[in-house]
């Protein structure tokens, strides 16, 4: 298992395939430097916390997202997927534990924990990945590419964080995607109804007129079976053809 691509898939899909895709680190995507756009500041409100969170580049779409710099330390810890647009997998009770700091080949080990209902199945499982820690990851943006012959280019940004509460990922395939996922993380792992119409009414800050699906996370459900992963990860290069391919 590629241990690079396996968190980014896990991050934006969650477990659907039993397939094991290989990486080149040195031919992680084709992206320049980071750039900066004219920078804005916005509240985010969950579990009834209000933080005016760190200046930012305004949001129009994934792709376009020009990041903002990332306070590792700040972020590190628990987090837990709440919910997610479209709704493309088979995975529930995600949870991910982001280090601190880099590892002495500056790459983050983020550790993960969800549950694969493929097969109507309910197998909570294990695994761990790394993600590189350059200049392009410390404004929030993640490049690399996948693929046993062909490589893919795939990326992953984080567009908003209140690293208190919420965080919200966008992903897509290639160069450019009519078609991203949105991620929602937040650091409670059960939401009641008030705290979901707080999240929801976030994401519409930056993507309008989209639902979320809201992600399993009962604990004593999710709790209800533990296995270790053994190189199960999935298929996001599949699955982001599939919905390009529709429109």
């Amino acid at each position: 298992m590629n241990s690079k691509a396996s968190v980014v898939l896990l991050l934006l899909l969650g477990c659907s395939l039993q397939r094991v895709y290989s990486q080149d680190p040195t031919t992680a995507g084709t992206t320049a430097s980071p750039t900066t756009a004219s920078p804005t500041t916005s509240e985010t409100t969950v579990s009834g916390e209000t933080t005016v969170t760190t200046a930012k580049p305004p949001f129009s779409t994934c792709a376009a997202y020009a990041g903002a710099p990332v306070d590792l330390e700040a972020i590190s810890g628990d987090w837990y997927e709440a919910g997610r647009a479209p709704d493309t997998d088979v995975s529930q009770c995600l949870k991910y534990v982001v280090p601190s700091s880099p590892n002495a080949n500056n790459k983050l080990e983020v550790q993960m924990e969800f549950v694969n209902t493929a097969d109507n199945k309910w197998d909570h499982e294990k695994d761990s990945g790394l993600l590189p820690w350059d200049a392009n990851a410390q404004n929030g943006i993640f490049n690399l590419s996948i693929g046993e012959t062909v490589k893919l280019p795939v990326t992953l940004k984080l567009v908003d964080s209140d690293p208190k509460s919420y965080a919200l990922l966008c992903g897509y395939l290639g160069i450019a995607s009519n078609e991203p996922i949105f991620k929602v993380l937040t650091r409670k792992r059960e939401l009641n109804d008030a705290e979901k119409k707080q999240v929801q009414d976030n994401f519409n800050g930056f993507v309008s007129n989209t639902d979320l699906v809201w992600v399993e996370q009962n604990e004593g459900k999710c709790n209800s079976a533990m296995r270790s992963a053994g190189g199960f990860i999935v298929a996001l290069a599949l699955v982001l053809l599939v919905l390009q391919r529709n429109h």
